[in-house]
């Protein structure tokens, strides 16, 4: 049995050391795997140690935290699943897309889905407004909207139609230029805009945005699932994060 609690936590270990080396954007997983390392080394000396009253009540109330924690991240998950969708039935008054990295001048692959999802979403729909929101950030040559703004002029959106929001540095900040922004065109609060954003971070964005908020998914391609798990298993933390602190 000490056997079999050693080889999962050093198989958890190889595993988040790893990804950690071999593919940073899973980063989140691996730090995960590597908590469940300690997690899995923690119960197996408590394990070894049932005969001591104390440690079966520590064993006991680890047990009781590992089912909360687990029971919390599927309530949350489920939450962030059911906001990865996208709305085309309400009518819309504008459009705003959420900034991702760029890598120089180009859109990063997150990025790139974004913009992509909103020129489809945006096909029959010629005259509304797009806000494109997004400061510049390290590594990046232009602003997160400059490149979207860029991106989309060169496949035939007007310029006319698209506002940039270059000083947003988080979500909480693309939302609230982005309202400033729209609020100065004449679309009040709660009136219908479409908000582009990766699937899993709609959830995080729907409860920053309030009433009027309709989503527009962008989905990785599917050879991105592993990728595309971790996105959505860290973004069950970041909604409780903001659950918690509210940003």
């Amino acid at each position: 049995m000490k056997r079999r609690w050693i080889g999962a936590a050093a198989l958890c270990l190889l595993l988040g050391l790893g990804l950690i080396v071999g593919y940073s954007p899973m980063r989140f997983t691996a730090f995960l795997l590597l908590c469940a390392a300690a997690v899995l080394l923690l119960w197996g000396f408590l394990s070894r140690r049932r005969q001591y009253r104390a440690f079966r009540i520590a064993r006991r109330a680890l047990a009781a935290c590992l089912l909360a924690g687990f029971c919390l991240f599927a309530v949350l998950e489920v939450r962030v699943i059911s906001w990865a969708r996208t709305d085309r039935d309400t009518p819309t008054a504008a459009v705003v897309i959420l900034g991702a990295g760029v890598n120089g001048t180009e859109p990063s692959l997150s990025l790139l889905v974004r913009l992509e999802t909103a020129l489809d979403y945006v096909a029959d729909k010629p005259d509304i407004p797009i806000v494109v929101s997004g400061a510049q950030g390290p590594g990046e040559e232009i602003s997160e909207a400059r490149c979207m703004a860029d991106w989309l002029t060169a496949r035939g959106v007007a310029s006319e139609r698209i506002c940039l929001e270059e000083q947003a540095t988080s979500t909480e900040e693309n939302i609230r230029y982005s309202k400033a922004i729209l609020a100065e065109g004449g679309i009040g609060p709660g009136e219908p805009v479409a908000v582009v954003s990766s699937d899993y971070h709609l959830a995080r964005a729907a409860a920053m945005w309030g009433d009027g908020f309709v989503p527009v998914a962008a989905s990785m391609p599917g050879r991105y699932l592993p990728l595309t798990v971790n996105y959505y298993i860290r973004e069950a933390f970041g909604l409780a994060a903001y659950l918690v602190f509210g940003r």
